[in-house]
C-alpha cells in the first residue's frame, strides 16, 4: 500500500524548481521514469516529499508498481501542455488567497472580496467571528436561520451583542478565535463543532448556505 501511495502522490507533489516552466519539469520527470532513471526523477520531487519518502522507498515503489508508473507517465504527458503554476497564501482567520501566472505575470485568482462566505461550516464560523469583531450586525443577521430571522431586526441583533452584553460578546469572540480550526462534524444539512469545555457551535444549511443556530 505504501508503494501505491507513493505512486499516487506523484500527481500532486510540488516539484518545479523556481525559474523553470512546469511543463519542462513534467517532461524531465516523465522521461526519467520512462528510462528507469529513478534517482533523477526523485531529485525533481519537493523537499517535503523527500523528507517523507527515502530514495530507496521511491525506487522500490517504481519497481513494484510498473503498470501504475506507465499510467503516470502517460497521464503526465497528456497534462504537460496544460500545466500552470499556482501559489497559495494563508492569512487572517484561515483565509486563503490563490495566485496563478497569466501571460508571464502573477494574478490573483481568489474571491478576495468575499469577506463573509457561508459555503462551508468552517467558512460560516470564520465569517461569523469576523462579523462579530467588526460589529457588522447586518451581516450577523444573515447567519440566523430563517425560522428566527423572519421576525428579527438588526436592532435586536445589536442589543444581543452590544451594550451590557459586550463583555459576553468579547468572551465569546476570544473563545471562538482560539478554536477556529477545531474539528467540525457534518451530517447532511447539519453540523456541530464542540470546543473549549462544554461549548458547541451548531450549524444548519439552508438554501445552499450555512447558518449558525447557536454559537455557544
Amino acid at each position: 500500500m505504501r508503494g501505491l501511495a507513493i505512486v499516487l502522490a506523484l500527481f500532486t507533489s510540488g516539484c518545479a524548481p523556481a525559474a523553470t516552466r512546469p511543463q519542462d519539469v513534467l517532461a524531465a520527470y516523465s522521461h526519467a521514469l520512462a528510462a528507469g532513471r529513478h534517482d533523477d526523477a526523485y531529485r525533481l520531487m519537493s523537499e517535503e516529499f523527500r523528507r517523507q519518502v527515502t530514495p530507496s522507498e521511491f525506487r522500490r515503489a517504481m519497481r513494484d508498481n510498473p503498470q501504475e508508473v506507465r499510467e503516470t507517465i502517460a497521464a503526465l504527458s497528456r497534462a504537460s501542455d496544460e500545466a500552470t503554476i499556482t501559489a497559495r497564501l494563508h492569512y487572517g482567520m484561515g483565509d486563503e488567497l490563490t495566485m496563478i501566472i497569466e501571460g508571464g505575470a502573477w494574478r490573483i485568482d481568489s474571491p478576495v472580496l468575499e469577506f463573509y462566505s457561508q459555503r462551508t461550516p468552517r467558512d460560516a464560523l470564520r465569517s461569523f467571528v469576523r462579523a462579530l469583531e467588526y460589529r457588522r450586525h447586518d451581516v450577523i443577521l444573515s447567519f440566523v436561520p430563517s425560522e428566527y430571522r423572519r421576525t428579527m431586526t438588526i436592532g435586536q441583533i445589536r442589543a444581543m451583542f452590544e451594550g451590557e452584553q459586550r463583555s459576553k460578546t468579547m468572551a465569546l469572540l476570544q473563545n471562538l478565535r482560539a478554536h477556529l480550526d477545531d474539528p467540525i462534524e457534518t451530517a447532511g444539512d447539519r453540523a456541530t463543532m464542540q470546543y473549549a469545555e462544554g461549548f458547541t457551535v451548531q450549524f444548519v444549511r439552508e438554501d445552499g448556505v450555512w447558518r449558525i443556530e447557536d454559537p455557544d
